[in-house]
């Protein structure tokens, strides 16, 4: 690997003395006077979800370890594209959970969603609330990583208004302007941050990763401001060591006969580990891995995981 690649793509977090030492400065012209620094951010409950335990390096991605840490270093979002189940999401949290950045800020995206939604809420009698990139836009020692999750389901404008709060670096709450300090809630449970004239301000932006279902191209403009990165289909490999993380226990056989499976039809990491985990609960009941039997049962299931006919 390239020395100078701070993100592995492992899945093994870094040591946080090592991380501190190597961590990029952003360029000068993505460099913002926000501060003072908020707390550091609350760690990603999500990831074992997503991710399973932290155990075996995973094999990286050169692609996707290269694309990561350009990124990383010219503080660019991540343009996600690929097929479902490829795992585009995963990436941020990923990221996240190498680099010891906390809990993944998530912007879910749909034909309704407007860039102010994710900044805060409307006043009401209490505080103020963030959004996901309200909460990642506040000054911090180290960077959040948002997702934004499909992206091209939002409307025409919303990718070009999203580049242009990142590179403004700050935005402004109007209901608060002219206070001192007030106090404001984040978007995560109890996170409360002081702002100061209404104005919310990083130091560097957050690191953002944004995913495409190729539902619609977004425009020119969005991906030349981008790091695009187009992940293929997952491999028997990729399958396999996703199996052996989630599942160490799973018979090598059924393993095996699953693999062959996934690579005759094709469908992504989902509908794999639904079927890994309906294998290990006893859905096959008292069939044997290798013979007629056992491969009927299993091609059953397969199809009954997916919805199919008989």
């Amino acid at each position: 690997m390239d020395s100078w690649w701070l993100y592995r793509g492992t899945g093994i977090p870094l040591d946080p003395g090592d991380r501190d030492r190597r961590w990029p400065a952003p360029p000068p012209w993505r460099t913002y006077p926000g501060g003072p620094d908020e707390p550091p951010a609350p760690p990603d409950e999500a990831a074992t979800r997503i991710l399973g335990a932290i155990g075996t390096a995973r094999t990286p991605d050169p692609d996707e370890v290269a694309a990561v840490n350009t990124a990383l270093y010219l503080r660019r979002p991540l343009l996600v594209g690929g097929a479902p189940g490829t795992g585009k999401s995963a990436i941020a949290h990923r990221i996240a959970r190498e680099l010891g950045l906390g809990a993944v800020l998530r912007w879910r995206i749909t034909g309704a969603t407007s860039l102010a939604e994710a900044l805060y809420g409307p006043a009401g009698p209490g505080p103020v609330r963030l959004g996901p990139l309200g909460t990642a836009l506040l000054p911090r020692r180290l960077p959040r990583v948002v997702l934004v999750d499909d992206l091209d389901r939002g409307g025409f404008d919303l990718p070009d208004e999203l580049l242009a709060v990142l590179y403004d670096g700050e935005f402004t709450i109007p209901g608060l302007a002219g206070q001192d300090n007030a106090l404001v809630h984040t978007c995560e449970p109890g996170g409360t941050a002081t702002v100061r004239d209404g104005l919310v301000r990083c130091h560097e932006p957050p690191l953002v990763v944004v995913t495409t279902g190729g539902e619609r191209d977004l425009s020119p403009a969005f991906g030349r401001h981008c790091v695009r990165l187009e992940l293929p289909p997952m491999t028997r490999q990729r399958l396999a060591e996703l199996a052996r993380t989630r599942f160490p226990d799973i018979p090598a056989g059924w393993l095996d006969a699953l693999l062959d499976r996934a690579e005759r039809e094709p469908s992504g990491a989902g509908r794999f580990l639904d079927v890994l985990h309906l294998v290990r609960t006893g859905a096959l009941g008292g069939s044997r891995e290798g013979d007629e039997e056992g491969s009927a049962a299993l091609d059953t299931l397969w199809r009954r995981v997916a919805m199919e006919g008989p």
